[in-house]
């Protein structure tokens, strides 16, 4: 059941269609990512597609001591998103839902070995929310 409801099903204002419509996306979902689906030839095709949609580009460091940039673009098509995503000075993340008609920027600063800085926004036509927080790997 947990894999077709959503678990935040009590989310202030959503309406009936709104879940309803967040129901049968889970369930697509599920559907799709099905081994059976995944091995078909629609299921090849789609992961084929989803393959020719990415693209990393490189730009290595001039001396030893320098910064390697590296940007990694993101469509994918059959989820309705598109990703940038930048590793260099910093980490930064754009991401755009465009079902939701939503966007999520972060951006990510090492403070220690084991922890970062994190910057994030997350907006829609209705609303936006700006964090800042601290995040750190065990």
């Amino acid at each position: 059941m947990a894999k077709f409801v959503p678990c935040d099903s009590s989310v202030p204002g959503s309406s009936t269609s709104t879940m309803m419509y967040r129901i049968a996306d889970k369930s697509f979902n599920v559907w799709f990512n099905s081994p059976a689906v995944k091995s078909s030839l629609l299921g090849r095709a789609v992961d084929e597609t989803q393959e020719k949609l990415k693209t990393d580009v490189i730009v290595p460091a001039d001396s030893a001591e320098g910064v390697t940039h590296k940007f990694s673009f993101r469509i994918e098509a059959f989820q309705a998103l598109a990703k940038l995503e930048y590793t260099g000075w910093m980490k930064a993340a754009i991401n755009y839902d465009a079902k939701a008609a939503a966007t999520d920027v972060s951006f990510k600063e090492k403070l220690f070995s084991d922890k970062e800085l994190v910057l994030s926004h997350k907006g829609n036509k209705e609303q936006g929310l700006s964090m800042i927080g601290l995040a750190w790997q065990w």
